[in-house]
């Protein structure tokens, strides 16, 4: 029987360095850079989408495809990725995916047609998937239990300042550079982040060196997500249903082949067994299926119904980030003291009362309304993301950290697609594919938005009863 030997070099059982405060905090930027950048990436396109159409003159639909294309590249990634990061080294993992970030982002704004621009964002998305994958678990790698609440907690921070920043930063050089500009913003912060990584992270932390790549795992896992994410992502239409039906059939096939692998591509066992792991793992899956495309709805809302520019519609939206940006480390560091479920599930309920409250937004609505708002979802984004990240890290042994760190980010990025679906499914039922949202598609838009937050606020109000049903926190977990 094939019995795996640990690498002596790579291998972090044997090499396991130990890092000084300023070493720390160095890693911890640039595994901070890099969760700024992912969600980033997929954001800050959201208030250029009316200028992209214009350029490639395509349909509002076809425009959900620019989040979409991203998106459905990290999930289908993230997983395989990070069971070579295991084989093969975290580090190096972190370095190959800030290459494919540079080189897409270099080659997107020459982009010839929308086509190719989706390429590119798929592309940009396996790059992303990357780092998201083993940033995380090099960050557990590094700091001690004790220690890793205060650390995500900054870490967390950076994802959802990236994420609301994403259309701040997007609309003001939209107006000002034009959409382009975007993709060559992204080219300096993938390096500076890769420069950390790579002179602060003193081993190449591979925890599963020797043992066989699951391919029969990865293509099963492949198909099932693609077929997933695309029925989901063309609802309502007929055929649509029936490229869902295949992939939900797919699911069970994947996953019980998985569990009578000895190396599997994805530890299904640790959802199975472990309660703690598995329903964090949900709620961060419904918090995102529920919020992200809330930044999507109010980008086109503040330029399509207020007619704001795209450099007004970002500043309005910079109230959430802030919060977050300000909340986040603090909340981070009290996890450490106080029970996760408890700080997880208060955010929760803060952000479907912020879905609710979104549901009630009219044509006139105020600017100051809608920034309310957006201070209630910061707190909520601010409370859960921390707590919920250091839950379910804290909930395996080191050497399950890229397994549980994938796991964690597929769930977050398929939370995504699914709130996109939604969305996506709203606008083509309520609006259709017209070219853009006019004077006269108001009244079809605002229902499709106010449909979705309705399902999401729904959504975001299952996840904090299993936040709060996750059990006691674990901090102890070595093995």
């Amino acid at each position: 029987m094939y019995k795996p030997q640990p690498n002596p070099v790579t291998s972090s059982e044997n090499n396991n360095p130990t890092y000084t405060s300023r070493e720390k905090k160095i890693v911890l930027a640039g595994a901070s850079i890099a969760a700024f950048i992912t969600p980033f990436a997929g954001a800050m396109v959201n208030l250029s989408l009316p200028h992209i159409g214009e350029t490639f003159q395509v349909t509002a639909h076809a425009l959900g495809w620019m989040s979409t294309a991203y998106l459905l590249a990290s999930v289908l990634f993230l997983i395989p990725v990070a069971r070579l990061a295991d084989l093969y080294g975290r580090k190096k993992v972190f370095l190959i995916g800030t290459v494919i970030i540079v080189v897409t982002s270099f080659l997107a704004p020459f982009s010839p047609t929308y086509g190719i621009l989706i390429l590119l964002r798929f592309l940009d998305g396996m790059g992303m998937a990357c780092i998201f994958s083993t940033s995380l678990a090099i960050l557990s790698s590094v700091y001690p239990p004790k220690e890793r609440g205060a650390a995500f907690g900054i870490n967390v921070g950076f994802v959802y300042v990236g994420s609301s920043m994403g259309p701040v930063i997007g609309g003001i050089m939209t107006d000002n550079l034009g959409w382009q500009s975007l993709f060559f913003l992204l080219i300096p912060l993938a390096l500076i982040g890769g420069l950390l990584i790579w002179r602060g992270v003193k081993s190449d932390y591979a925890e599963s060196h020797g043992e066989p790549f699951d391919w029969i795992g990865t293509i099963l896992y492949g198909a099932t997500v693609f077929f997933l994410i695309y029925g989901l992502t063309n609802l309502p239409e007929l055929w649509a249903f029936g490229v869902l039906f295949i992939g939900i059939c797919a699911l069970p096939l994947f996953v019980l082949y998985e569990k009578r692998q000895s190396y599997p591509v994805l530890k299904v066992k640790l959802f199975i067994q472990n309660k703690l792991f598995r329903r964090s793992n949900m709620a961060a899956f419904l918090n995102y299926a529920a919020s992200y495309s809330i930044i999507f709805f109010l980008s086109l809302y503040l330029q399509s119904v207020d007619q704001l520019s795209a450099q007004n519609a970002g500043l309005v939206l910079l109230a959430q980030p802030v919060i977050q940006a300000v909340l986040s480390p603090a909340i981070g560091k009290l996890s450490d003291k106080i029970d996760t479920k408890y700080l997880s599930t208060l955010g929760m309920l803060f952000i479907t009362a912020g879905l609710l409250l979104l549901t009630t937004l009219q044509g006139n609505t105020p600017i100051s309304h809608i920034i309310g708002i957006e201070i209630v979802l910061g707190l909520g984004f601010a409370f859960f993301a921390a707590p919920n990240t250091s839950a379910v890290m804290g909930s395996v042994g080191k050497r399950d950290y890229s397994s549980a760190s994938s796991m964690l980010s597929a769930t977050r990025q398929a939370g995504m697609v699914v709130s996109m679906a939604i969305a996506m499914c709203s606008i083509s039922f309520f609006v259709g594919n017209t070219d853009m949202i006019g004077p006269d598609m108001i009244p079809n838009f605002l229902t499709a938005m106010r449909v979705t937050f309705m399902v999401c606020a729904g959504l975001c109000a299952i996840g904090a009863v299993l936040s709060y049903m996750r059990g006691p926190s674990n901090r102890e977990v070595v093995a």
